[in-house]
Formats: C-alpha cells, structure tokens, sequence
C-alpha cells in the first residue's frame, strides 16, 4: 500500500524544480577547502556515489601496533562530503592498540561488533573517563579530546566508528612528537621527558632528518640480538628483522603510559576553561539546542556508555520490524555532540516504511543479511541500491528514504546520525495516524477517500 502513496507524492515533487540542494557529492577532480570538497554536478550523480563497500573487508594487523583502520570518509565515500557525518571500520588484534589521538573536527561514537575493547578519554581537566566494552556497547569520545582504544583479550575485536563530519581529522600523540623533525631538545623541554626516551621513540618510529638519532636506537638493540648462523646470511638477517620488530613494539607499548603520564601532569596544572562535553540533564527539560548540562561533579564514566544496542529489537509487529534509539534521551553523552546511533532488526519482509530524519543526516552499515535501501531528491531522483554485509549508504538530512529486508533471513544494521537528536516523520503515520481529516488528506495528496479510511483504520487514525 505504500508504493501508490508514494508513486502520488513524486508527482508531486516533479511538478517543481526544487532549489534546495540536497546533498554535494565530492568532486575529487576539484580541490578540497575549508568546508570540504567541491560539489560533483548533479547530473553526474549516481547511487553508487552514496553507497560504499570498503568497510566488509578486514583490515591489515600485521604492524607494530597490531590494529588497522579502514576509513570511509570524504575522500573516500563521496557521498558523505558536506553532510557532517563519515564512518570507519576499527580492526584490532589480540593485543592490539590505537594509540592517544585525537579527532580535531568531530567527536566519535565507537560500536564494539565482536570482541572486547578497552577505551577511554581524558577532559581538558584532566579527568579519565575508562570503560572495557563488550560487542554490542556504545561510547562517545568528546571531539578534540585525547582518547585511545586497547584490545586486551585474547581474540581479535572489530568495531565501528561513527564520526559528526566527513572529516573528522587525526593526529596521533606520538607521531605528533616523534615521527618528524621537531628537534629532541625542544621535545624535552616541552614536555618534560628524558632525551634518552626520546631518541628511542624517534627510533622506534622513524623521524624525518634525525636519522643518526635512529641509528643510535638500532645500534643499541643490535647488540641484543642472537648469534646467527655464519654459514647461512639469509637466516641471520631474518634473525635480526624479527628482534628489531620485537623489540621496537615492546619499546613502543612499554614508554607510551610514562609519556601519556607527563602530559596528565601538565594538563592537572590548568583549570581548561574549554567545555569539553555537556552530558544531558534529564530531568531539565529539553531545548532547542539539546538537553541542559549536568554538573560536571556528577558526570561519570557510564554516561559516555550505552549498551542498549546488544539485544535485537522486537519485530513482531506491522512492519516487522524494530529501531533501538542511542540519541540524547537515551545517551545522555551524545548531547551536545553532533552525533548519535540506533540498532535496526529487519525480520523477513521486514521494512522501515518512508520517513525523514529532520534534524540529522543517517549513514547505515549492513552487519547481516541484505537490504534494499533508497531515498528520494527533492528533484525527484530516487537513488535505490540493495545492500550487502559491510556495505554502508548515506541518506541526507530531511529526504524521504527506506530500507526493506528482501532476503530470506533476518537483517542487522547500525545507523548513525549527524546530531544527537536527529528527529523522526514517518510519513504514513503523519498522514493516517492521527486525526487530520480524511477530506483535507485527500485534497492534499491526490489520494482516494477509499483508500485513506483502509490505511487510518489499519494504523488507528480518525476522522
């Protein structure tokens, strides 16, 4: 019953040339600026601009911090360009570690989809906020924030990360300080740490310039090698790279913690004026902007946490179907934030029938079976692609747009959004779930009164 409401609703739309720019697909021949790439023209748009399948594939975790990162932001998913949101995948081996970093454009919401991960974050006053998450948790780390993720079982762990702009910008701590030629006088004077741990750092990471400081670091750990076989050079030299390798991680896991410990000083030596979060206060009312402040004194660390997306939603109802929202109401960390998260369960014939999110842009990622997926421009294109494990598709802000599970088993997806409370119109419930007039309805839409009275009674409308 939905396709001829829909079918009457894009005639509608095609009876104006909409002014509205709906989205801007990353034109890469263009250069990028301030506010991100140039805007492909529309005509050259297609529905593969908004789909993208890199994050199905694991990534490579053979390097010193055992972990990789497979990111689909602007440039790499021209469809998220200009629509505050992007997504990464996160592959962590046993063992594995995504050193302190942060995202200087946008915060971060982190999904644990297998494994254990160790996470947390600091405040700009020097408050850590820690959690070990299981598969199905939620956390937020605050944009612009110092914050890491550890996997410390014995098992790989993936995760999903959702991001509040196509952007969101890196700078790892330790590549910050080590991995150039900043001069290591200058690094001990600013941050307090002995020349010796800096050279090995250097070392250990390859600094641009400085390579006698690196070679002082090899030189060292040379020594420490095996003896090798005089008569076979090529089992000596795989001696030799398999000590370095070992040793260059092991320093590497063994020094960051009295690095991080420096700055944890240096930062509890001042009161940051800077609000680093504004966590919900749920029992003030809610605003245009958002939920109002907690008090800092009571913000905790399960407020950046939700693990309310472990457990498939009910999908014995009409639609076959069931949303788990993490937005501000029900995670209170992601006020403020410019980001959110939901769980959707799709049993077979399941759909999310046509509805806009009016305050925030949506990215969906597949984790089981298949969904045919679409929206509609307000020029009345309709963009429709059927989605894969590890697929990931992009709807913008306010559009109409769908996803219907076609295939002969249950479907999983995470959903991210570009603001903590992106809102919801359902536009079958809009129109016939609730007491507007069957005249007006049918004035408005082109709709048959027949039809209108079958679906008010079908979803409990009147009048």
């Amino acid at each position: 019953m939905i396709f001829p409401i829909f079918f009457t609703f894009a005639l509608l739309l095609s009876s104006s040339l909409a002014s509205v720019q709906d989205f801007c697909v990353a034109n890469y021949k263009a250069p990028e600026g301030p506010a991100g790439y140039a805007c492909k023209k529309p005509a050259k748009v297609t529905v593969d601009d908004f789909v993208y399948s890199g994050l199905g594939i694991a990534g490579n975790t053979t390097n010193i911090i055992k972990a990789a990162v497979t990111p689909a932001f602007a440039a790499q998913f021209p469809g998220v360009n200009g629509l505050g949101i992007s997504l990464a995948r996160l592959d962590l081996d046993a063992g594995g570690v995504i050193p302190f970093h942060t995202h200087p454009g946008a915060s971060e919401v982190l999904l644990v989809a297998q494994g254990t991960i160790i996470a947390g974050f600091v405040s700009s006053a020097n408050t850590v906020y820690l959690k070990t998450l299981k598969k199905g948790d939620i956390m937020v780390f605050p944009q612009g924030l110092l914050h890491f993720q550890v996997n410390g079982d014995k098992t790989p762990s993936l995760a999903y990360v959702s991001f509040s702009s196509p952007s969101p910008g890196l700078q790892i701590l330790d590549f910050a300080l080590f991995q150039n030629d900043l001069p290591t006088e200058l690094i001990a004077q600013t941050t307090f740490l002995d020349v010796a741990q800096i050279k090995k750092l250097k070392g250990v990471l390859g600094a641009r310039n400085l390579k006698h400081e690196a070679h002082e670091f090899v030189v060292q750990e040379v020594h420490r090698v095996p003896k090798g076989n005089a008569e076979n050079p090529a089992k000596n030299q795989h001696i030799l790279k398999t000590a370095l390798a070992s040793t260059q991680f092991l320093c590497y896991v063994t020094m960051i913690f009295p690095i991080l410990f420096t700055f944890f000083l240096l930062l509890s030596s001042s009161n940051a004026a800077v609000q680093d979060f504004c966590v919900a206060d749920l029992t003030a009312p809610d605003g245009p902007a958002g939920y109002s402040c907690k008090s800092p004194a009571n913000v905790k660390v399960d407020d950046f946490v939700f693990s309310g997306l472990g457990v498939a939603g009910n999908t014995t109802n009409i639609i076959k179907a069931a949303v788990t929202p993490a937005f501000a109401a029900q995670f209170p960390g992601v006020n403020g934030l410019g980001i959110s998260l939901a769980r959707l369960d799709l049993a077979v014939g399941g759909v999310i029938p046509f509805h806009t999110h009016p305050g925030g842009s949506e990215v969906l990622i597949v984790i089981e079976g298949t969904i045919c997926a679409g929206f509609v421009s307000s020029a009345n294109t309709v963009y429709l692609q059927t989605l894969e494990k590890g697929d990931i598709m992009v709807f913008p802000q306010g559009l109409l747009h769908f996803q219907v599970n076609g295939g002969e088993a249950t479907a999983l997806a995470f959903v991210s959004f570009s603001s903590p409370s992106p809102g919801l119109q359902i536009l079958d419930y809009a129109l016939f779930k609730n007491d507007l007039p069957t005249e007006l309805i049918a004035q408005t839409t082109f709709l048959d009164v027949a039809q209108i009275k079958k679906l008010k009674a079908a979803l409990g409308g009147t009048n």
